[in-house]
């Protein structure tokens, strides 16, 4: 049969499928992650979510092979374009979670599929964008000496940052908040709520104490302090901070957060830090509200050693941050003290923050 003859058969036969049937094809073009123990959070017998970090670049692939598609022609141009399209693949691929819901004149599916910072674990805080100021001592133990194992959400074993006897600080400035979407879209009039979170330990044999300061570009600012003492609990505690009550949505945040040890011992016995993340929620009727929220996260005591394991670190070489904005500490605060007997206090406004130089006491 000539050629230019099953060509036009050929099309013919394809252009008489419905759309929901190329709707299906176009779909399975996707590149699906494939499950493994500790790459996903099952929700329920129906929902799950994978590591974002991981998803996404397969989910930019198969975003970039659709673009290719509908060049073909208009019909396939207007299929893919669609928003049911591109909702229907957010909702397939556990991009959107069954209880995440945007308004119904929402249209900018296409940019979440690609890039959702609705995502439970979409991270605008990157490791390769964490800076330190000056004379900061500090090492990644990939397990935890002197305080209990931490695992994330994906039960994996979690390294973390662990300072020494002089100020130790680490910032990440004018982060960009994901605000504009296309067109009318903008995710700004969501009025979404920022989240920061990070988790905060001691060693348990040695006094330390830590910092954490946000510094949003429409001038609100949060500040947060906490004091172990010596012989203090194990435990990890993840800080939560909710930012909702704005008036314009920031377009920045600067991250800054500080630790030492209490006692001036040689050596990282200072405050650990672990898993610090920053992303944005859906607003609904119960976080609208500034909060602040310190959660003490429970061991799994089965996996815990009999005894402390062998140091396992790495060096931290982080770049040196060049700016001048410094945390520092409020003595005339009155702390409080949560169940665990750890301190708790603010930090002040007011405060001169000319360098490093700056101590918690």
């Amino acid at each position: 049969m000539d050629t230019t003859i099953t060509t036009n058969l050929s099309i013919s036969q394809f252009d008489c499928l419905p759309d929901e049937i190329l709707e299906k094809i176009f779909s399975s073009l996707s590149t699906h992650l494939e499950f493994t123990p500790n790459n996903h959070v099952r929700l329920n017998a129906h929902s799950y979510y994978f590591d974002y970090s991981m998803q996404k670049p397969l989910l930019k692939q198969t975003h970039t092979e659709l673009s290719q598609v509908l060049l073909v022609c208009r019909r396939f141009y207007r299929i893919i374009k669609a928003r049911q399209f591109w909702e229907q693949q957010c909702r397939l691929e556990h991009i959107l979670l069954p209880d995440q819901h945007f308004p119904v004149d929402f249209d900018a599916y296409e940019k979440i599929y690609v890039n959702n910072p609705f995502h439970p674990s979409f991270n605008l805080l990157q490791d390769k964008k964490w800076f330190k100021s000056r004379r900061t001592e500090s090492k990644i133990e990939l397990v935890p000496i002197g305080s209990y194992r931490l695992y994330d959400e994906f039960n994996r074993l979690s390294p973390c940052r662990v300072t020494s006897y002089t100020l130790a600080q680490f910032f990440q400035r004018d982060i960009q908040l994901p605000c504009e979407g296309p067109g009318s879209n903008d995710f700004a009039k969501l009025r979404p709520i920022i989240e920061f979170s990070v988790c905060v330990a001691p060693r348990w044999d040695a006094g330390s104490e830590c910092q954490i300061k946000l510094d949003f570009s429409d001038g609100h600012k949060w500040q947060h302090a906490k004091v172990f003492p010596q012989w203090s609990p194990r435990n990890w505690h993840k800080i939560i901070y909710r930012y909702g009550q704005y008036e314009d949505f920031p377009s920045l945040v600067t991250v800054m957060i500080a630790g030492k040890d209490t006692q001036l011992w040689g050596g990282f016995y200072g405050t650990k830090f672990a898993q610090t993340h920053l992303r944005l929620l859906f607003r609904t009727s119960e976080n609208e509200l500034n909060t602040e929220n310190v959660e003490v996260i429970e061991p799994k005591i089965e996996d815990e050693p009999s005894k402390e394991p062998v140091p396992n670190t790495l060096e931290d070489n982080l770049p040196i941050d060049q700016g001048t904005l410094a945390i520092t500490y409020n003595e005339d605060l009155e702390p409080h003290t949560d169940d665990d007997g750890s301190d708790y206090s603010m930090y002040d406004d007011d405060a001169d923050a000319d360098d490093d130089d700056n101590e918690f006491d």
